[in-house]
């Protein structure tokens, strides 16, 4: 009997320990980049606030973002980030303390956007603010079913 035969013989399978070894590397990279998104989720907030405060103010709004909501983050079903809203001053119409915004992609002809959503206490969206000069062309031309679309994601996934 050969060496050949006398592996297969007993029992051994290089396909199978080849697959296992696989799905162990794969399992492993998975497991690092869980780790490395949740380790930088706080730089990738302080970079989105800076970015979209810097938007807010260029365009004249009062209005900043503060801190990620406490239940926040990215984790409702790929709807955006939430952000508490702050007021640069005490004399903005219409707003009022404890209001949100989401910040999401937005898919408007053909191309995705950065836009906000600005929410009350109630969970009801007030405006859609867009975080860039194609997206404010966009929203001026987009129907209102599309933008009744958004409206409902943003209002469902309400904690």
């Amino acid at each position: 009997m050969s060496t050949d035969e006398t592996q297969v013989t007993a029992g051994s399978h290089p396909h199978a320990r080849d697959t296992a070894i696989s799905l162990a590397w794969i399992a492993v990279l998975l497991i690092i980049a869980g780790v490395f998104w949740v380790v930088t989720q706080p730089a990738r907030n302080r970079t989105l606030v800076r970015s979209v405060n810097r938007v807010l103010e260029q365009s004249g709004d009062l209005r900043r973002l503060g801190e990620p909501s406490s239940y926040g983050g990215s984790g409702f079903f790929g709807m955006g980030t939430r952000f508490t809203m702050i007021s640069l001053t005490s004399r903005l119409e219409g707003f009022s303390e404890g209001t949100e915004a989401v910040i999401f992609l937005f898919m408007g002809e053909g191309a995705f956007f950065p836009c906000a959503a600005v929410i009350n206490l109630d969970g009801t969206v007030l405006e859609f603010i867009p975080l860039n000069s194609y997206g404010s062309r966009v929203l001026r031309r987009v129907s209102p079913a599309l933008l009744d679309t958004y409206v409902r994601r943003i209002e469902g996934n309400r904690l």
